[in-house]
């Protein structure tokens, strides 16, 4: 048990150091990416983009509101700081349990979370066009950190992770 503890910090602290030697921009183009894809398909003429202001990065999200063109800032940290927890434990599951069960539980976490932030990304399009898309944009906006720990409980709940055994 003590080794699966410090296997799982030592996770935690390799892909923090991933996350802030670039892997988060990466991430967040990614994200910004998949979003403009989903607002084109729909129609939208909003769009989302990845912008480094005073050595902090953001999205910045570019809209039509009453004719009008706008765009408003959104800090990355917010969204993107809780998906080291669910990468940390995806490659914790890897290196205990191996690739196969990393590839079955991760295709449900990192998909399922990737799926959130998206969906994040779209409510903030239409933040100040509809009331509804602001509601729970706001709920969702302190809501990743639990997000992210309630998709490694409910994982290491269908695959067990720590249980009595030695390994």
């Amino acid at each position: 048990m003590t080794r699966k503890v410090l296997i799982l910090l030592a996770s935690v602290l390799l892909i923090t150091a991933i996350w802030f030697f670039g892997a988060e921009v990466i991430y967040a183009r990614i994200l910004a990416f998949t979003s403009n894809v989903i607002l084109s398909l729909v129609g939208s003429s909003s769009s989302i983009a990845v912008e480094e202001k005073g050595g902090e990065y953001l999205f910045r999200v570019y809209l039509i509101i009453d004719g009008q063109q706008g765009s408003f800032p959104q800090r990355i940290q917010t969204l993107l700081l809780p998906t080291i927890i669910v990468f940390s434990w995806q490659f914790f599951v890897a290196i205990v349990s191996g690739w196969r069960q990393f590839l079955r539980s991760a295709k449900w976490n990192i998909g399922l979370f990737f799926a959130f932030q998206v969906l994040f990304l779209l409510l903030l399009t239409r933040y100040h066009i509809s009331a509804a898309a602001a509601f729970i944009y706001d709920i969702l906006m302190e809501s990743f950190y639990v997000i992210a720990v309630v998709i490694v409980i409910i994982d290491n709940i269908r695959f067990p992770v720590f249980t009595g055994k030695k390994t």
